[in-house]
């Protein structure tokens, strides 16, 4: 049988209704803390330290696991979307089929999408770690540096096309765990079924696909560590490909460059970046290749 000091517990449940009264508050929810502590009480007092010596958990990962019952409570008193932000800050969302019509209605411009191509690292919803993705996907933009999608205003709170948002966000449940499953039943579009009309570009982003794949790269960059960088002209020769696509494009079509990442994929002279080098363009306009500094 499972035991408990008393002291401890009574001191466990009061500092449990504190808690509550912040996670209600992050969530947007108007519970009762003391309700909500009380709908999970049970599931709460066992996760209480135990007495018995038999408790190897700290004192940070006991209070993790309660802080994700009493959210998950908390967003279970709440079922609709309060426009919180949790869903806007956490990733922007993946186009499916179902938003075709609010691209026939020209609701994103190309600089507001980016493309991960089939074997780029993207952050995965379901196990929240960068993973390579297993097919092509047409995202919204993300703000520099940072997981939020472009048309969040942090500070207001306040999505810009709410009205008009993509399947993905109208589907998506912060609140419910579970609507993952159903946002991942949806089709993903690709630039294939958004572009392959538009006959001269498609031919540009198909010769561009065969010469910069991310398995192309995968297998360059695998070739340079056996031989120990003598290889490293065939590094050079794809990111000036790459480089000079993207330029020829934008000068020939008279396009946006942010709009280039849609087009073909974020640049490889970023996506080198996780193979630990770094490329820097010279004032003639030619590459350096370096390594990446390791901090510490």
């Amino acid at each position: 049988m499972t035991t408990y000091n008393k002291a401890e517990l009574d001191f466990f449940v009061t500092a449990i209704k504190e808690e509550a009264r912040t996670v209600i508050w992050k969530v947007g929810s108007n519970a009762d803390p003391q309700a909500l502590v009380k709908s999970v009480l049970e599931d709460l007092e066992a996760l209480a330290p135990r007495d018995d010596g038999s408790d190897r958990r700290s004192e940070e990962e006991i209070w993790t696991q309660v802080r994700e019952r009493l959210l998950k409570a908390a967003y279970a008193t709440r079922p609709h979307c309060i426009r919180c932000g949790t869903c806007c800050t956490t990733g922007s969302p993946t186009l499916v089929v179902q938003d075709l019509d609010l691209i026939a209605r020209d609701l994103f411009k190309p600089q507001q999408l980016t493309t991960i191509r089939k074997g780029e690292m993207t952050y995965s919803v379901r196990t929240e770690k960068p993973e390579p993705a297993v097919r092509e996907l047409i995202k919204v933009r993300e703000k520099p540096g940072t997981r939020t999608c472009i048309f969040y205003d942090t500070w207001a709170k306040n999505c810009s096309i709410y009205e008009s948002r993509p399947y993905q966000c109208r589907q998506q449940e912060c609140w419910n765990p579970e609507s993952i499953d159903t946002i991942g039943e949806a089709e993903p579009l690709d630039r294939e079924a958004l572009l392959r009309s538009v006959g001269p570009l498609w031919d540009v982003i198909c010769r561009h696909e065969e010469r910069c794949s991310h398995a192309e790269l995968g297998r360059i960059m695998a070739r340079l560590g056996a031989t120990s960088g003598q290889t490293v002209e065939d590094v050079m020769e794809l990111l000036r490909f790459d480089h000079h696509v993207r330029h020829f494009i934008t000068e020939k079509l008279d396009l946006d460059p942010d709009a280039m990442d849609f087009f073909f994929g974020p640049p490889l002279s970023k996506t080198v970046e996780l193979y630990g080098l770094q490329v820097e363009e010279q004032p003639d306009g030619s590459f350096l290749l370096t390594m990446v500094e390791q901090s510490g």
